[in-house]
C-alpha cells in the first residue's frame, strides 16, 4: 500500500500533495518518458467516483495538476536554457504554471484542485503521481511540461504546444478517447493566446511493454499509468524553452506564465463543463504487486 507522507491544505476545499516522496527517486528525462512496467500500483482509497453524465452541484469536479520534473540529487531534472545571461528551468516554469492554473480554477466553486507537489525542489516518482490522482478520484489529471530539442532553437519547426496522450483503439479505449478530447480542448486554448498547436503525440512503448489485455502500452509514463487507473490523464507541453519565439513570447516572465496557466484552466473548465465527472470506475488494485523485474 502506498502511504502518502503528508497532505497540506492551502485553502478551504483544496489540498496539496506535499510528499509523495521517498529516498528512492526515479530518474526523469525529457517529458518524463517510459518508466517501469504497465501496472497500476495500489492506492490508499478505492471508492468509485460519482457516476453521472454531467457535473453534480453537490460534488465538485476534481482536478489533479502535476508540475513536471523537479530536483533529483540536487539538480533540476527538466530541460533548461540560458538566454541573455538568465537560465530558465522547466521545473520552475511548470510549478508556476500549475499555480496559476490552480488559482484560476479555484475561483470556480465547482472545482477541487490538487497538486502532486508544492515545490519545484521536489521530484515525485511517476507511478505515485498517478496513484495519488486515483486516490482522490480525479476527474482530470494533467501533467504540465515545457519542451526542448537539440540545436538551441535552430531546429526547423521545433516550436509550439503539444500533448502526449494515450492511443485509442485498445486498452480502456473510452478513457483514451476522453483524454484526447480533453487534451485537444486545452491545446485549443493555448492556440488562442498565440502558441502554435503541434497536436497530439501518440507513442507506443519502446521496450515491448503490454497492457493487461495484451495491447501495446503507451510510451510516456503519465498517459500509461492513467490508462491503468482509468483516469483521463495526459501531458501538456507549453512550447519549446530553447526556441526563442516561444521562450521570449510565452515562457520568460510571470505574466506570460500566468496566461499559460489560465489558458490551461479555461481548457479544463470547457472540457469538464461539457463532459462532466468521470464515468469510469478506477481499478482498486489493492491486491496487486509490481513484478520483480
Amino acid at each position: 500500500m502506498i502511504h502518502f507522507n503528508r497532505i497540506l491544505k492551502r485553502t478551504a476545499g483544496t489540498i496539496l500533495l506535499a510528499a509523495l516522496f521517498s529516498s528512492s527517486i526515479v530518474s526523469t528525462s525529457k517529458a518524463e518518458e517510459e518508466s517501469g512496467p504497465a501496472f497500476a500500483p495500489p492506492v490508499s482509497e478505492t471508492t468509485a467516483p460519482e457516476i453521472g453524465p454531467g457535473m453534480s452541484l453537490k460534488s465538485n469536479c476534481v482536478v489533479v495538476l502535476d508540475p513536471g520534473h523537479g530536483k533529483t540529487d540536487g539538480h533540476y531534472s527538466g530541460c533548461h536554457f540560458e538566454y541573455n545571461g538568465v537560465t530558465y528551468y522547466e521545473d520552475i516554469i511548470t510549478m508556476k504554471i500549475a499555480g496559476y492554473t490552480k488559482e484560476y480554477l479555484e475561483h470556480n466553486s465547482n472545482y477541487t484542485v490538487y497538486l502532486t507537489k508544492d515545490s519545484s525542489e521536489v521530484t515525485v516518482p511517476l507511478d505515485q503521481r498517478a496513484a495519488f490522482a486515483a486516490s482522490v478520484r480525479a476527474d482530470l489529471f494533467v501533467s504540465l511540461h515545457v519542451d526542448s530539442i537539440a540545436g538551441n532553437g535552430t531546429t526547423r519547426n521545433a516550436y509550439g504546444a503539444s500533448s502526449m496522450s494515450p492511443r485509442t483503439g485498445r486498452f480502456n479505449n473510452d478513457i483514451a478517447i476522453q483524454s484526447q478530447e480533453a487534451a485537444n480542448t486545452i491545446l485549443n486554448q493555448l492556440t488562442g493566446i498565440g502558441l502554435h498547436n503541434r497536436g497530439l503525440i501518440l507513442q507506443d512503448s519502446k521496450n515491448g511493454t503490454l497492457y493487461p489485455d495484451g495491447s501495446a502500452a503507451d510510451y510516456y509514463a503519465i498517459p500509461r499509468y492513467s490508462q491503468m487507473y482509468g483516469l483521463r490523464g495526459f501531458i501538456i507541453e507549453h512550447g519549446y524553452i530553447n526556441y526563442l519565439s516561444d521562450l521570449t513570447g510565452f515562457l520568460s516572465t510571470d505574466e506570460q506564465l500566468k496566461k499559460l496557466g489560465e489558458a490551461d484552466a479555461k481548457g479544463i473548465i470547457e472540457y469538464l463543463n461539457k463532459a462532466g465527472k468521470s464515468t469510469f470506475v478506477p481499478a482498486g488494485n489493492s491486491n496487486q504487486t509490481p513484478p520483480s523485474n
